[in-house]
């Protein structure tokens, strides 16, 4: 029994090397990236592979993963750099000063209002623009927390909405068209919030059904919605936001900037932000 096991044995460590493939390592250098100053410090963002370097001088450089020049701005006296995973936030070290500086990055993106549905006072402040979809459970489920902002800044910020009918909503798009056509009655808010109540259960049927409950004016409405017009506003807006980055529903931006946090607390902080600037 023991002749046996170690003849097992024998036979294993022969396969093993028999399996064994020496490989060699190599590299090649696909991208040369010439910079003005001495790059103190390199880091990349793991959400888009963005590539931050740190010059001296203080200043950062943004790049692709290609080297393609995205972005650069100044920073102040740094030596150290660290990126967020995704790639929002800066951590600058200073080892002369001995200070750690934590920044923020934000696109801000210009957003006009065009024709767009306002809800708030229309010289307001503070713009939240939101990207919906009328049959998207998470665009219904969010209206709530928009509501207690634009209550809790009755003057200051107002709601500008923005249509982004996603094609895997079937219904997504007649509502749209719908709620444009509420819109050219004056009671766009009105139909808006029976659709979002009524978003799991949207059909032909059940939009016309809401805007006859609305107390539109059926044939008007019904001359509306076959109006290319209103297809080509739709496309509009949807151009608009794949231009500043939107991929899903719902996309909020608040004076241009994309909201992360879609909780009271990440609004009230970026609200706040927007009105202190009005302050100085």
């Amino acid at each position: 029994m023991a002749k046996l096991t170690r003849i097992s044995g024998l036979l294993l460590t022969l396969l093993f090397c028999a399996g064994a493939v020496h490989a060699e390592l190599q590299w090649d250098v696909y991208k040369r990236l010439p910079v003005d100053k001495a790059p103190l410090d390199i880091a990349i963002s793991q959400s888009d592979g963005r590539v931050f370097i740190l010059l001296e001088g203080g200043e950062v450089q943004i790049v692709s993963i290609t080297g393609q020049k995205l972005d650069r701005f100044r920073v102040g006296p740094a030596t150290t750099l660290t990126v967020s995973p995704d790639g929002q936030k800066l951590i600058l070290g200073n080892a002369k000063s001995k200070e750690v500086q934590f920044i923020d990055l934000a696109y801000v993106h210009e957003l006009p209002v065009d024709n767009s549905p306002i809800k708030g006072a229309e010289d307001a402040a503070v713009t939240i623009t939101v990207f919906s979809d009328f049959q998207c459970p998470y665009c219904s489920r969010i209206e709530p927390l928009l509501d207690q902002m634009q209550a809790a800044y009755p003057t200051q910020v107002r709601t500008v909405f923005k249509q982004f009918p996603l094609n895997m909503h079937k219904f997504a798009r007649p509502a749209a068209l719908a709620s444009l056509a509420a819109r050219n009655q004056g009671k766009f808010w009105d139909l808006h919030i029976r659709l979002f109540a009524n978003y799991n259960k949207l059909s032909d049927q059940m939009i016309r059904a809401l805007a006859e409950d609305t107390g539109l004016d059926m044939v008007r409405f019904d001359q509306d919605v076959k109006n290319p017009a209103l297809q080509q506003e739709i496309n509009r807006d949807m151009q608009l936001g794949q231009s500043a980055g939107v991929r899903g529903t719902p996309a909020i931006f608040i004076n241009g900037k994309q909201v992360k946090e879609k909780n009271a607390a990440g609004f009230t902080r970026l609200i706040e932000a927007e009105l202190k600037k009005l302050e100085k």
